[in-house]
């Protein structure tokens, strides 16, 4: 099934690509809806089309090799790719718990550290699977990949908050999130084009740091050519949704023969702590989710970036609905 949805995405990009340039010459007012016969069966491409010459907007097209970034622990054979937005911040900790367990809880280190402080910096991260096969040493031929994906919503949100809120707040200076200043909708209408000149391999247009937290998930982790490889967990920050991921993903840990000691220290520290950045609680988390369902703009924006991420990695999309 997923040799067929990266099929039917790659043609889709070139049509979006294709239609870009023929669209965007005037100002983005609509949407395309994208037609399905069933989520998990196939992806109308000429409806997509048509549609998209009607309301001239494209969808952001899929699987553009945007970003990627790889933690590994070669002794359960294992390979983590972090996500931007998509609990990295714990992944991190947790793949450096996998790749040295005694060093990690003897010096106290913690799971949900800061990026800036984690522990295993520079030690077991790597940014292309090709790297990450040459230092898996003897497990290069069938080692197990794992990703972390996240509802695209409650990524988006997550995003918004900690970086066009909280940090633009504290570095004023920097402009963050294109100098929005906290309007969800402006951000989405720049960061909508933006995503379509990246997509289209516009020369010397480079990606910036919004793009790369804001990106669709299908851009990260080679996905464009390995996601078949992938064995994919759905994890989110809010602890009263995060159990059943968490136990894909020990369960995922247990048949790389983990011991039950750090599966279960594993357990306890990501369900008890928060990491630095988590957004869960937060009141600016219940007024942007209002925004989203108030706003049929702010979700036409929603479902143009992110809608293909609902289809790929089987998201319920009932939020973006009219």
């Amino acid at each position: 099934m997923q040799t067929f949805i990266v099929t039917t995405c790659a043609l889709l990009l070139s049509i979006s690509v294709a239609l870009y340039y023929l669209l965007t010459t005037t100002e983005i007012l609509g949407y395309v809806k994208i037609a399905y016969e069933s989520r998990h069966d196939s992806v109308s491409l000429s409806a997509i089309q048509k549609e998209a010459l009607r309301r001239r907007q494209p969808l952001v097209p899929p699987f553009i090799d945007l970003d990627r970034e790889y933690a590994i622990a070669p002794k359960y054979n294992l390979s983590i790719c972090r996500i931007k937005k998509s609990m990295s911040t714990l992944m991190s900790g947790i793949s450096c718990v996998l790749f040295d367990t005694d060093t990690f809880l003897r010096l106290n280190r913690s799971i949900t550290e800061t990026w800036s402080r984690r522990f295993c910096a520079n030690k077991n991260e790597y940014s292309r699977i090709g790297e990450v096969k040459w230092r898996m040493g003897a497990a290069r031929a069938n080692f197990t990949k794992i990703a972390v994906v996240r509802n695209p919503i409650s990524r988006f949100v997550s995003f918004f908050i900690n970086k066009c809120i909280q940090e633009a707040a504290k570095f004023p200076n920097r402009k963050q999130c294109y100098d929005c200043q906290g309007d969800v909708k402006c951000f989405l209408e720049r960061q909508y084009k933006r995503f379509m000149k990246l997509a289209s391999g516009a020369a010397r247009f480079k990606p910036g740091y919004e793009d790369k937290h804001a990106s669709p998930l299908s851009w990260n982790c080679e996905f464009n050519r390995h996601l078949n490889e992938y064995k994919l967990v759905k994890l989110e920050s809010d602890p009263a949704r995060r159990q059943n991921g968490l136990n894909d993903l020990l369960k995922l840990f247990r048949e790389q023969n983990v011991p039950n000691s750090t599966i279960d220290y594993i357990r306890k520290n990501a369900m008890e702590k928060a990491t630095p950045h988590s957004t869960f609680s937060s009141s600016e988390k219940k007024r942007i989710l209002k925004l989203i369902a108030d706003d049929r703009a702010i979700r036409d924006y929603l479902r143009r970036i992110y809608y293909l991420d609902f289809i790929i990695f089987d998201f319920d999309a009932r939020q973006l609905d009219d």
